[in-house]
């Protein structure tokens, strides 16, 4: 039985390609499936891609859609928020995914794994506390046996080469959180959760949580026990230009930025030394950013994906004030 590309590329997505055991693993399996349908005296329809999670999902009770000039226009303007980037967890992934090789200005780069970090970044408020900008990795998870590198998933996903340099509770310590701002649900901007108090409201962008992808069929059952016993998740209610004034006090912003996933976001804080940009998963690596070359076959949408991408360089190049945090790499 051969995977169909999509499955294919699901499998290798983070991962810099499955091991040949646990490749090989995974298609007996999905043979002995097709093999027990075909048994089947009445045909069974088509199984639908899983969702990325069953977890519920709510409209955002914070941020106002505003407009993308009046953004802009206060952007060179010295802002209230301080602006942490913590690279929490080292990895490593395949560069196919992570930049379109296909690309004319891809020529030169071959495929091979490619060293990623695991962030988060804390932005801390004067007046309505701290929040965090996806969640890097656990403290539980720099254990060797942790049940998420031993088992299938970090098998799949080559967690064994994930090594825990800053973990999120370390970080934290006793500090409160007032909120998550998640620029996907991918797995590797989840894995901190557990160092979350289960009272922290988290906010993603709009279906992100229904996007069905053959992928989820290996993370989906994680997802959701990192989410289990929390409340809905907060999708933002973006307007027509696909900003939000989240806070209220133009401090920091979202940006719809779909490609990667459809309810990909973007933020734009506001600080005391100008603007910062954090790109999510629309810019893995320097090299993609500084080539205005968008991702590869780690994107759900590689058109949107590339039209994010515009969309965010444009936005810096119009303020060169602007300080840029991509999704896996520095600048």
């Amino acid at each position: 039985m051969r995977l169909s590309p999509v499955t294919h590329s699901f499998f290798e997505e983070h991962t810099g390609g499955m091991s040949n055991h646990t490749f090989r693993f995974v298609s007996r399996a999905l043979l002995a499936s097709a093999l027990l349908l075909g048994a089947c005296a009445e045909p069974l329809p088509a199984p639908k891609d899983p969702p990325a999670s069953t977890h519920r999902a709510v409209r955002a009770t914070l941020g106002t859609p505003i407009r993308l000039q009046a953004m802009e226009a206060l952007l060179e303007k010295a802002g209230p928020i301080t602006v942490e980037t913590v690279v929490s967890a080292r990895w490593e992934t395949s560069r196919a995914g992570l930049i379109n090789l296909a690309h004319e200005r891809a020529a030169g780069l071959t495929d091979g794994a490619e060293p990623v970090d695991i962030t988060f970044h804390a932005l801390a408020h004067p007046a309505r506390g701290l929040y965090l900008i996806d969640t890097g990795a656990s403290q539980a998870l720099a254990a060797s046996d942790h049940p998420l590198r031993a088992g299938p998933v970090g098998q799949a996903l080559n967690f064994g080469a994930l090594r825990v340099e800053a973990s999120l509770g370390a970080f934290r310590g006793e500090r409160a959180l007032a909120g998550v701002l998640l620029t996907h649900l991918h797995i590797d901007h989840v894995l901190g959760l557990p160092d979350v108090a289960r009272d922290v409201p988290i906010f993603v962008g709009p279906g992100e949580s229904t996007f069905e992808s053959p992928f989820h069929a290996l993370t989906q059952s994680t997802v959701d026990q990192l989410l289990e016993g929390r409340a809905p998740l907060e999708e933002w209610a973006f307007g027509g230009e696909g900003v939000i004034d989240v806070l209220g006090d133009a401090s920091l912003f979202a940006l719809s930025a779909p490609g990667h996933t459809p309810g990909s976001v973007a933020y734009v804080a506001r600080t005391p030394e100008g603007p910062v940009l954090f790109t999510g998963d629309v810019c893995h690596t320097a090299w993609g950013w500084r080539n205005d070359v968008e991702p590869g076959n780690f994107s759900s949408d590689p058109a949107g994906s590339a039209e994010s991408l515009a969309f965010l360089r444009a936005l810096a190049a119009r303020h060169p004030s602007m300080q840029v945090r991509l999704g896996h790499q520095s600048l």
